[in-house]
């Protein structure tokens, strides 16, 4: 099968190889696994980007189509006819277009793309947390009716084509709407990557770690809080952040200047930016404890998790998203913006090595259920199915 691919993450040619964020590339490499070719319609990175772009394609078989830069959604838009010359230059070289949304470009490009097979693989919802941005009241409401367009529009092209979605949520939204919808699971997780122990939180201080964007979205606040009445009970804890802000965004300032004036700011530590494999995984090695107090109804299904599963960490997880969809009894649940539950949730995995050793073994073993190379060869055979009964109402 030869497969088209579109997000709006950039990637960049550099030194004869294609680099691009480590979440997105592991997941363009298990396509390249299965498939004859990967042809990637992508924006060129910014400036700013250019650090993240730290994961280099392993397979010979994916090609990079450069759309130009990743500036703002209106500039891109402005600059779509030169995007459309590039995607009818190999239109004809491919058998399916696989387009990951939300994403700015999608209905034009599913536009573009004519009678050719389309399937959309849905990771999120546009429309939703708009009002925890942090720009004035006048540039929401112009985001807000951007965001209803872009997802009407995403709506009237899933409703002729493939729709994958990787959250519950979405799916009892789009089920009476769209004829040919499947879920499915999206994740980074290799199966190379697990590390096996029986226990954490065998010696003070307990290292509870967060990975991913940080914002305010996340709960990195929430999180302070939450240390700060964990010391003042008297537990030895400190807090280890792995993660990239937006530029800009004055968030990690912030979350150290809270810390100070609760008197624990020498407790958090702030990492940046690590690339997903060994750099990102030796932080989920040495904690005790995986925390995200993600505070949105947007929030999918965080693939920190699968990883924190992984290297037997147990888990403790806000009630939002798909996160209580995925996850039963395999991690500590709580309530979003409340710091005193998290703090509940730290000392009882403290406290019972009983429940933190179950939660460790239940964990490993979901995430073994959810690798990259099992997931992506029910993705691509999905695809395949998809394409031959396209092919064969296409010659009816």
């Amino acid at each position: 099968m030869r497969l088209g691919f579109h997000y709006h993450i950039p990637a960049l040619n550099k030194d004869g190889c294609i680099h691009t964020m480590g979440f997105l590339g592991r997941f363009i490499d298990s396509l390249a696994d299965s498939c004859q070719s990967v042809v990637c319609f992508l924006h060129s990175p910014t400036p700013h980007e250019v650090p993240l772009m730290d994961y280099r394609i392993k397979f010979s078989n994916v090609r990079l189509v450069d759309i130009g830069i990743h500036d703002s959604i209106p500039k891109r838009t402005l600059r779509y006819p030169q995007i459309k010359k590039s995607i009818i230059a190999y239109r004809d070289e491919l058998d399916v277009m696989l387009i990951r949304g939300p994403s700015p470009l999608l209905p034009n490009i599913a536009h573009t793309l004519g009678g050719l097979p389309i399937v959309l693989l849905l990771v999120g919802d546009i429309t939703l947390g708009i009002d925890e941005l942090s720009e004035p009241q006048w540039r929401r409401k112009l985001i807000r009716i951007w965001s209803n367009w872009n997802k009407d529009s995403q709506t009237r092209v899933a409703k002729n084509c493939l729709t994958l979605v990787n959250s519950h949520k979405l799916y009892t939204e789009y089920q009476p709407l769209l004829p040919e919808l499947v879920e499915v699971r999206t994740t980074t997780l290799e199966a190379a990557d697990f590390f096996e122990r029986d226990d954490t939180c065998t010696s003070a201080p307990y290292h509870l770690l967060y990975t991913g964007r940080m914002n305010k979205g996340k709960g990195i606040f929430d999180m302070v809080e939450a240390l700060a009445i964990l010391v003042n009970s008297g537990m030895d804890a400190m807090v280890d952040l792995v993660g990239w802000s937006e530029q800009g965004d004055l968030i990690i300032d912030e979350m150290f200047s809270l810390a100070q004036a609760h008197g624990i700011h020498k407790r958090i530590l702030y990492h940046g930016y690590k690339a997903v494999g060994p750099e990102l995984f030796a932080f989920y090695k040495q904690a005790d404890i995986y925390w995200i107090a993600s505070q949105s109804s947007s929030e999918g299904f965080p693939r920190t998790i699968w990883e924190a599963m992984a290297h037997s960490l147990p888990v403790i997880a806000t009630r939002v998203g798909s996160i209580p969809d995925f996850i039963k009894n395999d991690a500590l649940l709580v309530n979003p913006f409340s710091p005193s539950e998290l703090a509940i949730a730290v000392t009882q995995l403290v406290e019972t090595p009983a429940l933190r050793q179950k939660l460790i073994l239940s964990g490993r073993k979901l995430a073994h259920e959810n690798t990259l190379e099992f997931q992506t060869k029910l993705m691509v055979a999905e695809i395949e199915s998809w394409v031959a009964r396209h092919a064969k109402k296409s010659a009816q």
